[in-house]
Order: structure tokens, then sequence, then C-alpha cells
């Protein structure tokens, strides 16, 4: 267990950590549609299930940073007698969020291979965590939506493909363990 001061300390680099995703992550869930700072907050909470909460203090300076570089734009209008903002991701964000996207799937591959790595060796009775594709269904299923009939079909079979072949894996190794647990 930690001391209260070294706890405290992790959590603002975890804390610092986030704030460097905040711009990326603005810009993902924009792309895929025009929306509130808040509705913003409220789906980056659903998509992480609460492990990330963003607040207001957080979102909105990088917004208003955001669209000051041009790659977001404010959107006012009245709604039931009240003014209502949206942004929405203009072509420069675009632009910006693809470019962002491929260095970020780039580093993830680099640094988080050597961080599952690093942490199976120092980590001792924790798992390491395994996934096949990363993904989420919600999100998933949101892109489902854009997409043709044939489109989705070859999707949902590729990711059935690989989470069958994952089962493959998983199985021969319990049958590994289990033959090597008889002999003992």
């Amino acid at each position: 267990m930690l001391a209260k001061p070294e706890a405290e300390q992790i959590e603002l680099w975890i804390k610092e950590m986030r704030k460097g995703y905040i711009k990326l992550v603005a810009l993902m869930v924009l792309n895929e549609e025009a929306m509130s700072g808040y509705d913003i907050m409220k789906r980056v909470e659903e998509a992480t299930l609460g492990f990330w909460r963003l607040t207001s203090g957080g979102i909105y300076p990088v917004l208003k940073e955001l669209e000051r570089k041009g790659y977001i734009k404010l959107v006012s209008f009245n709604k039931d007698g009240r003014k209502k903002k949206i942004y929405a991701i203009t072509e420069d964000g675009k632009r910006i969020l693809k470019y962002a996207l491929e260095k970020q799937q780039k580093m993830e591959e680099i640094i988080g291979g050597m961080f599952r790595e690093f942490a199976e060796k120092f980590l001792e009775n924790v798992k390491p965590s395994f996934s096949p594709r990363v993904f989420s269904f919600s999100s998933l299923m949101r892109s489902l939506k854009h997409r043709t009939a044939n489109e989705q079909k070859r999707l949902l079979m590729s990711i059935r493909a690989d989470l069958l072949n994952a089962i493959k894996i998983v199985d021969k190794k319990l049958e590994q363990i289990e033959r090597e647990s008889k002999n003992k």
C-alpha cells in the first residue's frame, strides 16, 4: 500500500497524462457529431465506463484553444428560449485528427507494448491485460450505423474471426496448463 503522499503524487501524474489526451478525445468525439462541452464530458465518461470524468475546467479551455486554432467552430442557436452552444469539427480539425491518430497509434504500439511487458515482469500476481483487438462495443455499434450492409458484414466477420482465433489460442494454453499440472 502506498503512503498518502505517494498515492496523491500518482494521482497527479495520471491527471497530467489525461490532460494531454483531452484535445485528441475532443476532436475524436466531435468528428462523430457536433455537441456541447457537457455532452463531450458525458460521452467520455460513458466510453471509459466512468474511469475518466472530464470537468468543465478541463474541457472548456481545450475547446477554446481548438476553436482559436481553427480545428473546431462554435455554433450557437436558440432552443426552447435558451441559447445553446455546440462545437463542430472543421476540415482542418479532421486533418489534424487524422495525423494525430496515426501518431498515437504508432506510439501506443511501441510504448504500450513496452508498458505491458514491463508491467508483466514488475507487477507480481497481476494479470497483464490482453485484447486481440482493442475496441469498444458502443463505438462499434455507432460506427455500424454509417456503413452499408456489406461493410457492416465484412467488419463484423473480421472481428468474429479475430475473437475466434483468440479463443483458440486461449484454449491451447489452457490445455497446455492442464497437461503440465497433471504431470506434476
